[in-house]
């Protein structure tokens, strides 16, 4: 048996590396990474591009989880192995809803991806959507890459804040797989228990075919209640999240005719019902399902690699006074992409470039949030071309160059620029700098004048709740300009890095009070519109240290100086989203001998960054202190262990938030709490 060593790719956890360029389809490159001693010497490009480049030379900053690493920490799905990357933050929101937000930007702002594909379902939902952090089974799951900073060049609108590319197994030439049994054991407090099931198998079927399957079954109880004081002293009960019932399958055959082309052909569908707590009726059921159609063809030294995806989603929700399902609220999506990614040679120096484009259809009906049961409903085309080169300019210096063309039915033509520099210091450091704009278009919602949807008071600012928010179809874009400067250094023993960013928002999506009053409710109107201005602004880092053979200790941490939106009316600025000013996470690995992997980790969560209280402002401006911040810092500490039972079986156990700490009292959120871990990986 080979031993359980946890240095080399682990190193992925807490340093900066990047891509030459994202994928932006079917085909999405195939990362593999190669060491020479503790140093992590090269990321290379595969199925996308055929080009390879060292971590340092790397123009973007994507931090890369592997399996080995999920298996180490005993994770039983995305939530549980994010909390280390720098710049991320994972704590739950003031609705309850635990999101991943990045550099103090909304959690809107992250675009989920598989396979370089971008997942829709999120557009069946209003609110309170708990994201798909389980819908891909972990044994499916090869690795999990996170942009860091807006990727709009290559992705588009929502990748503002960051990406999470989740990136599955490719098929073998030989039969393999795995199954995993999970149990959570929790307080009924702050979390519920847990269990699922999941599985994985790949194989040829013969004449140049294989075959990749995955399925999970998996169900969360919902906590119970808590209660928290809001700022006028009184005590709220607030149910933190809901639970759901997760079943979900995939398969994907994969045709080789020759060795340049290859053929796919994928087909997904999942069911999640989110589950009440105290014997409620299941509150949603969502269905999502989708088919690819792909091709990666190598020509020349590049590859052109193409995809036409299909994806619908629906949501229905319980009602209580009729005691049945509701008409579910629809989103249909069709894309085709195409890019060429190359490399060739000008005046002598190294050129790497792609270039692609894409078409895209979406479709909503949604009857459920609007006025006198008009039905919304829209449809708009989408379509972009892109490009991005990089040029050796010199043995030290490099830079990156990119340029999006968009086209949106409904807000004509805009373009995307994106420029960054490495120059190459000497003895392992390199600096990083670059800038990027990013675009975001309203959604389909937002822009029909007979949208409607009641807020408790979160969408209401600067204003208390209850509120009513009509859409607007005279809404603009949101758009950011992006700065980031760096230093990465990767060495025999230590690397590390520190980076600076800053983002300014301009038209930032959101509403505002309009002076009337709704007819049907009695609550205040608010309407969708662009607010001013938008600023975030901090520093992220990482250091890892294999302390000796077998032992590595890994850092990370994210400082968030400014977080903020302001109205032209008021003088005061409010927080942008639920984010700690502080958040930091050690954790150490630990290959006791060639069975065991022992692994602990302490994250380190701040008081709320943009904290405010009504005695910092005016009259006027303290009725838009947000609810339920979080006022005093606290710690999450969690344990794991892996063991090899055989060659083939894994026991793996753990426990979550081991202290059981929590928010303040005044927090309309909570945290996991204390969780055991029981898991058992059978791999064949």
């Amino acid at each position: 048996m080979q031993s359980r060593n946890s240095l080399k790719s682990r190193l992925l956890s807490g340093c900066t590396i990047g891509l030459l360029s994202l994928p932006a389809g079917a085909g999405a490159q195939d990362l593999t990474t190669e060491t020479n001693s503790s140093v992590l010497d090269e990321i290379v490009v595969s199925t996308a591009s055929s080009i390879a480049t060292t971590v340092q030379d790397a123009p973007a900053s994507i931090t890369v989880i592997d399996q080995k690493m999920i298996e180490q920490q005993g994770g039983r799905d995305l939530r549980d192995v994010l909390r280390q990357v720098p710049g991320l933050n994972l704590t739950r929101g003031n609705d309850g809803v635990s999101n991943v937000s990045f550099r103090g930007l909304p959690a809107s702002r992250t675009l989920f991806l598989v396979d370089g594909k971008r997942i829709s379902s999120r557009n069946t939902f209003a609110r309170h959507y708990q994201g798909d952090f389980g819908n891909v089974p972990l044994d499916a799951i090869e690795r999990i890459e996170v942009v860091r900073g807006p990727m709009s060049t290559l992705y588009g609108s929502d990748a503002m804040g960051g990406v999470i590319n989740i990136i599955t197994k490719k098929s073998t030439g030989v039969w393999s797989g795995s199954v995993t049994t999970d149990f959570g054991f929790g307080e009924k407090s702050t979390t519920g228990d847990n269990r699922q099931i999941s599985g994985y198998v790949s194989g040829p079927l013969g004449n140049n075919v294989t075959l990749s399957a995955w399925a999970k079954v998996s169900e969360r109880d919902a906590p119970d209640a808590f209660k928290y004081t809001d700022t006028s002293g009184s005590e709220q009960s607030v149910y933190g999240s809901d639970g759901s019932r997760v079943r979900t399958l995939g398969a994907r055959l994969n045709w080789a005719p020759t060795d340049a082309i290859e053929w796919g052909l994928e087909a997904t569908t999942s069911t999640e019902n989110y589950l009440a707590s105290e014997g409620g009726h299941d509150t949603n059921r969502v269905t999502k399902d989708g088919l690819t159609l792909s091709n990666d063809w190598r020509l020349g030294n590049g590859t052109l690699s193409s995809y036409l995806r299909y994806e619908t989603s629906g949501n229905k929700s319980w009602s209580t006074a009729n005691n049945v399902w509701g008409e579910a609220i629809d989103y249909d999506t069709t894309t085709f992409e195409t890019r060429y990614t190359s490399h060739t040679t000008i005046a002598g120096r190294s050129f790497e470039y792609t270039f692609g484009g894409l078409v895209a259809h979406d479709k909503l009906k949604d009857p459920s949030t609007n006025a006198n049961g008009a039905l919304i409903k829209g449809e708009v085309d989408t379509s972009a071309l892109y490009a991005e080169g990089r040029y050796s300019v010199t043995d030290n210096l490099s830079l990156t160059g990119g340029l999006r063309f968009d086209h949106h039915e409904e807000f004509g033509n805009h373009v995307t620029p994106r420029i960054y520099a490495n120059y190459d210091l000497g003895n392992g450091l390199m600096l990083k700098a670059g800038y990027s704009q990013a675009f975001v278009a309203p959604d389909l919602r937002s822009l029909n004048p007979n949208y409607r949807l009641s807020s408790r008071g979160n969408g209401c600012k600067p204003y208390p709740g209850p509120c009513i928010i009509y859409g607007n179809p005279n809404i603009k874009p949101e758009t950011s300009d992006n700065y980031e400067i760096g230093l990465n250094f990767q060495g025999a023993v230590t690397s590390w890095e520190i980076t600076a960013f800053y983002n300014d928002v301009t038209d930032m999506l959101g509403a505002r009070k309009t002076g009337e009053v709704d007819p049907a409710t009695g609550y205040n109107i608010f309407e969708r519109t662009n607010i001013d201005e938008g600023k975030t602004a901090g520093i992220e880092g990482g250091l890892t240290w294999d302390v000796r053979e077998g032992l590595t200790w890994t850092n990370s941490f994210t400082y968030i100086a400014k977080s903020e939106f302001k109205y032209e009316f008021l003088d005061h600025a409010f927080p942008m989203a639920t984010t700690p000013k502080w958040n930091v996470t050690t954790g150490v690995n630990w290959a006791a001998n060639d069975r065991l992997d022992l692994s602990a980790s302490l994250t380190y969560v701040g008081k709320q960054v943009g904290y405010v209280t009504e005695a910092d402002l005016s009259a006027e401006e303290a009725r838009a202190v947000p609810a339920g911040q979080n006022k005093d810092p606290y710690v999450l500490v969690d344990v794991a262990a892996a063991y090899d039972l055989t060659e083939t079986t894994t026991l793996n156990v753990g426990i979550n938030n081991l202290f059981d700490k929590q928010p303040a009292s005044s927090s309309s959120y909570r945290e996991d709490g204390r969780l055991f871990k029981l898991g058992l990986t059978t791999r064949f």
